[in-house]
């Protein structure tokens, strides 16, 4: 009888392996672990797929994250107008479209404070209800950091004035005045 080693016969094949000396030497559990060994070694070393997909789509989705933020621009940040006739337009276009912001931005906190009270209400609902009528800057009078705009309604004619105040972001309301001005 012929001692034989764990292994030597290849199912793939059909046959008998030939044994090395060096194999036939080395105990019959140490001949069986050398042999998976081989095989283990001469088999390509194979990953899940799963996991190459997880790691490749993750890859994909932070360059694409990263990437979309660089280019993306800075998160909005409300900038008051630099102009006191900027400041007129931006009230103008939001006044109608965004009431909350000519109360939180184009008017300074006091201002809009002062809206909500008179009317019995807020501000922005005040904003809501009204409706857009074209206006025409009769003068601009400055004095340093503070400007008046005296404004005329031209549809239903009626004049009044607006003050404005240059703070670091801008021009904002301080005050509104109904009628004309003395000057």
């Amino acid at each position: 009888m012929i001692a034989r080693i764990r292994g030597e016969h290849d199912a793939r094949w059909g046959r008998w392996r030939l044994t090395t000396p060096r194999e036939a030497a080395v105990p019959a559990r140490q001949a069986a672990n050398l042999v998976d060994r081989k095989r283990a070694a001469s088999r390509p070393v194979r990953r899940s797929v799963p996991s190459r997909l997880v790691a490749i789509g993750v890859s994909l989705a932070v360059v694409c994250l990263t990437v979309i933020l660089w280019l993306s621009p800075s998160p909005a940040r409300s900038q008051l107008p630099a102009t006191p006739r900027a400041w007129l337009d931006a009230y103008e276009a939001a006044a109608v479209d965004n009431p909350s912001r000519v109360c939180s931005e184009l008017f300074a906190p006091q201002l809009a404070q002062a809206y909500g009270k008179a009317l019995h209400g807020s501000c922005t609902s005040y904003f809501k209800q009204i409706t857009s009528f074209s206006v025409v800057v009769r003068r601009v009078l400055q004095d340093g950091d503070t400007t008046v705009l005296e404004l005329r309604q031209t549809v239903r004619p009626r004049d009044w004035a607006v003050v404005l105040s240059r703070q670091p972001g801008g021009w904002r309301a301080v005050d509104l005045l109904a009628g004309k001005l003395v000057r």
